[in-house]
């Protein structure tokens, strides 16, 4: 495991994984204890492989890498912050599971272990959609950037949950009785445990 904390942010569409990164980055409390990584598919959109071929998730996975990696040697040694990633290495099996493929050949055809995902990360914060227990906080294309259906949403965050569930330091906040308020505090309690 790397000394340096590396802290991946997951769960389902509108679960406040970018809004908590921007809220940390605009708190002077918080702002200089982590850099932050954004989500690789924004990078992968532009390698011209069809997120419909399988090669597109195995693509997924060693961008996620090599991102996380250069950021790490870009740090200095001394340098304490931790590295927060909007989705893990692992993410790519919820949306390799979302178009019907066998979860074994996911790692067949990655080359990859769960356990070298786990062993990747520091913890797994996972911010369950608002589709999955706060349908009204839960907005979707043109309002936001999320094409999925709320019924879409909760099937990939319960898949992500599935996927990093064993991870050592799993830690799932919910939407049952908690406004963002209350899962922004969670969150915060969390990381001041780890950063």
């Amino acid at each position: 495991m790397n000394p340096r904390p590396v802290i991946v942010l997951t769960g389902g569409p509108g679960g406040g994984k970018s809004s908590l990164i921007e809220d940390l980055r605009r708190d002077p409390a918080w702002a200089q204890r982590f850099v932050a990584l954004p989500e690789t598919v924004h990078y992968a959109k532009f390698v011209n492989i069809p997120y419909t071929e399988k090669l597109f998730q195995r693509a997924m996975v060693y961008l996620q890498i090599g991102l996380e990696d250069a950021l790490n040697r870009a740090l200095d040694a001394n340098d304490p912050r931790a590295i927060i990633c909007h989705r893990g290495t692992l993410d790519p099996l919820a949306f390799w599971q979302q178009r019907g493929w066998a979860v074994d050949e996911f790692f067949d055809f990655t080359r990859t272990t769960r356990a070298q995902h786990y062993n990747r990360y520091a913890a797994i914060i996972h911010l369950v959609t608002a589709a999955d227990g706060a349908p009204d906080a839960y907005t979707r294309f043109p309002a936001s950037h999320r094409p999925e259906e709320a019924g879409e949403a909760i099937a990939l965050d319960r898949w992500l949950n599935e996927a990093w569930r064993d991870h050592p330091r799993h830690f799932r906040i919910d939407n049952v009785e908690k406004n963002w308020a209350d899962k922004l505090r969670a969150a915060r309690e969390i990381f001041a445990g780890l950063v």
